[in-house]
């Protein structure tokens, strides 16, 4: 096959003798990188094919237009790093990841890039990404790319946590096989990254979308399927891959233009897992950017483009004005397509590739109202406009919604008088309960908006997310913030149930996510160890690492990692403190597959020594069951917080005696053994027995006394009473010894 480059891309130097090539003129547009030494000369038809190019000096490049195609930013340069003070750091026994060697151009957006050895492979071209800790990434997806590659992305080798020096924190690395060819828009140097129509399908369409397939089959979306995120595995360029979509959660990085409209509204954190649809519509984006190698609406903002896409639907809004050749019109079309069960799926696009026609889409357009909705400054056509800025403005929206200005709206310009009784019972509803956090103005808001746009995203206070983004959305907001605050107030407000109501269909997932989301406010609402919203994080982030601050030199996503982790950071910490917290409780509980009830029940009791006795068991349980053999450093930490538990036993000696057995014991390593010393069933019932017999005794002594003394006789005053009494008979026995002593003297 022909080198796809070649035959789409011109070189510099036929840039600069020629115009660029208007779009579907059938030339090629595209430079090569001009510094690049593996380039090809020449992207036309040539007389000697098979000459190889000659390498020349990188002439100075010609600053570029700005072509206002989105990017995702990526991590700036660093200052070098000493490689004497900052070592090479091995991963999995086989891979040294060189932080002095940082490889800049292959960053991520929340991932910086550095030179990877192979030590099986001397010569292997890798390259490691070293995630942003703090931020989850996608186990799941890199233990399926581990044991087998997706055609069409970039091939993954290897991935773990490693210990990074540069941040003193452990991170998650995650090795690829380097592109030799580079950035798919670095080729074109500061010229328009514009691809001809006849080779757009080769050259993007049919490696990206193979990438879409294969990750379906999988039951995964990319989701960070964008043009600045496309590289080149070979010198030659002649293989074209979608980057990583690893190192972040699903669309995090996307910009928003690259998003479908639902998705888009939500925050980055909170547009969820995705499907292989919202991969198509990305798809659509970017070809849209290739064939005119600049982006048509790069004059709005954000918030401009989204009001544009929903009044005017998304193909409307970016090739409205622009001139798109007719045989891509049919693809772009159905790729962009708004609504999802209409949008373009991999069997539509295999058959386009093939030559196969399809029946074109024709948008149906949004209902146009009698009158714009005026808000935030601007004229709103829909509803959905109109929710997404009483989002980003919730007083004045409030002042609009009660003031009823938005029925009036509803029922005269739009017609929807379902709609407008909607609104009036939430007005209502907050109304009733106003003073308390059901009736306040950002819960009536955030309803509104769900009712005006139910496809939308759930919003309340900044706080936007769909209900697949849930998980990743308090994940975040947790690891940057700190606190569950708003993520608690959207469980307890049941925001979720609400935005199910206000779906046109109830569907199987729906009927699954609500229930989902009602065992995670059952968890929310029990403040003990091994619940509350920390129960929540992990349950909806099963890879998310534990953190808890006891773990905090380590990565612990695994619980079969667990208990010897907490075993190694023994020796680094205040062994005063107990070896357990709300996050360890969460973690284990979410991952442990045995019934830890009745441990969890006794580690939240408020008696000490209690709890005590439950941490221990829970610990000496997961030991016994994960067959760990020696736990020393655990074992000393947990031997010497056990005196409150010790005296439990009423028994002096017993006590002693257990005091004098636990050194052994910890000695040994073994939690199980130490527990059985703890809270042996034998002599704790020895003990109780002991103990019983020991009160009925005492108990029959003090009636022998009461009996003595008097029944109901104030014992401190007969006491006095007696010793009184003894004192006066000694007093007068001393006294007639000793005047029978002087008499007897006297008479001698």
């Amino acid at each position: 096959m022909a080198n796809a480059l070649d035959q789409a891309v011109e070189t510099a130097a036929a840039q600069e003798d020629a115009p660029v090539s208007p779009v579907g003129d059938g030339s090629a547009s595209v430079p090569a990188t001009p510094n690049d030494t593996a380039a090809p000369s020449a992207a036309l038809p040539s007389d000697k094919p098979d000459q190889k190019p000659v390498d020349k000096p990188a002439p100075a490049k010609p600053k570029g237009k700005p072509t206002g195609i989105p990017e995702a930013p990526r991590n700036a340069p660093q200052p070098p790093l000493d490689a004497a003070q900052f070592p090479p750091v091995e991963l999995n026994g086989r891979y040294m990841i060189y932080p002095a060697m940082a490889l800049p151009d292959l960053n991520s957006p929340q991932a910086m890039a550095y030179s990877v050895e192979d030590r099986r492979e001397p010569g292997r071209q890798l390259f490691a990404l070293i995630c942003k800790p703090g931020l989850p990434v996608r186990t799941s997806l890199m233990r399926e790319l581990k044991s087998q590659n997706i055609n069409g992305m970039i091939p993954m080798a290897d991935y773990g946590p490693v210990f990074w020096s540069p941040v003193d924190q452990t991170a998650v690395a995650i090795v690829f096989e380097r592109p030799l060819g580079g950035r798919f828009l670095d080729t074109f140097g500061d010229q328009p990254p514009r691809v001809n129509e006849y080779e757009l399908g080769k050259l993007i369409l049919e490696p990206v979308a193979r990438a879409i397939s294969e990750l379906q089959a999988v039951d995964f979306a990319h989701r960070a399927i964008r043009l600045d995120h496309l590289f080149f595995m070979d010198k030659e360029r002649r293989e074209l891959v979608v980057g990583e979509c690893l190192s972040s959660p699903p669309g995090y990085d996307q910009p928003v233009i690259y998003e479908p409209i639902e998705r888009a509204y939500a925050m980055p954190s909170g547009r969820g897992y995705g499907m292989s649809y919202d991969d198509m519509y990305a798809l659509g984006i970017m070809t849209v950017f290739a064939l005119l190698g600049t982006n048509p609406v790069a004059k709005l903002n954000d918030d401009e483009m989204l009001s544009a896409k929903a009044e005017n639907g998304s193909y409307q809004c970016l090739c409205g004005n622009e001139r798109i050749p007719m045989a891509l019109i049919e693809p772009i079309r159905g790729l962009l397509s708004d609504e999802e069960f209409e949008r373009w799926n991999m069997e539509a696009l295999d058959h386009w590739l093939n030559g196969q026609k399809k029946t074109p889409i024709q948008r149906r357009p949004a209902t146009k109202p009698k009158a714009a909705f005026k808000f935030g400054g601007r004229d709103h056509m829909t509803a959905r406009s109109v929710a997404h800025a009483f989002s980003k403005n919730v007083p004045e929206a409030v002042k609009i919604i009660k003031n009823g200005k938005l029925e009036q709206w509803i029922t005269s310009s739009l017609g929807e008088t379902v709609l407008t009784d909607a609104i009036t019972g939430i007005i209502a509803a907050c109304k009733v309960n106003e003073g308390s956090p059901d009736g306040s103005d950002d819960i009536l808001v955030s309803k509104v908006c769900m009712r005006l746009d139910p496809h939308a995203p759930i919003r309340y206070k900044n706080f936007s997310f769909l209900p697949d983004g849930f998980g990743a959305a308090l994940a975040v907001e947790y690891l940057r913030k700190g606190n569950f605050q708003i993520p608690g107030e959207i469980l307890a407000r049941d925001l979720l149930s609400f935005w199910v109501g206000a779906q046109e269909s109830r569907t199987p997932d729906l009927t699954s996510q609500e229930r989902t989301f009602q065992t995670l406010r059952g968890f929310a609402k029990i403040n003990e160890m091994g619940y509350g919203m920390e129960r929540c994080l992990y349950e909806l982030n099963p890879s998310l690492p534990c953190q808890s601050q006891i773990l905090r030199t380590t990565y612990v996503d695994h619980i079969d990692d667990f208990i010897v982790a907490l075993d190694q950071v023994a020796d680094h910490v205040d062994t005063r403190s107990r070896p357990m917290d709300k996050h360890i409780a969460a973690f284990i509980v979410t991952h442990f597959k045995y019934d830890i009830a009745p441990h969890l029940k006794a580690l939240s009791d408020k008696k000490e020594e209690t709890s005590l006795i439950g941490l221990l068991s829970l610990y000496a349980l997961m030991q016994w069951r994960m067959k760990v053999p020696t736990l020393f450093g655990l074992s000393s930490w947990l031997g010497g917080l056990l005196a409150p538990a010790i005296g439990t036993y009423h028994s002096r000696t017993t006590r002693r005696t257990i005091e004098q057995e636990i050194p052994a014991l910890v000695r040994q390593g073994s939690l199980p053994e130490l527990f059985d010393l703890i809270d042996n069933a034998e002599r704790r019932h020895i003990d109780t027995t002991d103990f019983d017999e020991a009160q009925v005794a005492f108990a029959h002594a003090e009636a022998e006394i009461e009996s003595t003394v008097g029944e109901g006789v104030d014992q401190n005053k007969a006491a006095l009473e007696v010793g009184e009494r003894v004192t006066a008979m000694i007093a007068i026995v001393l006294s007639m010894i000793a005047t029978t002593v002087i008499i007897f003297v006297q008479t001698m």
